[in-house]
């Protein structure tokens, strides 16, 4: 039988690839608010 063992962690990120990171997440949240907020006009007109 064999041993258990843990899963491999990655590496730790920097500051920079996090940063980066949650800069993207911004974007991709922003460009879909204005979608919703676009769709939601046009329903209305």
């Amino acid at each position: 039988m064999t041993q258990w063992q843990p899963p491999k962690r990655e590496p730790k990120k920097t500051k920079a690839e996090l940063y980066e990171m949650l800069a993207e997440a911004v974007r991709n949240t922003q460009a879909e608010n204005k979608r919703l907020q676009q769709a939601k006009r046009v329903k209305a007109a």
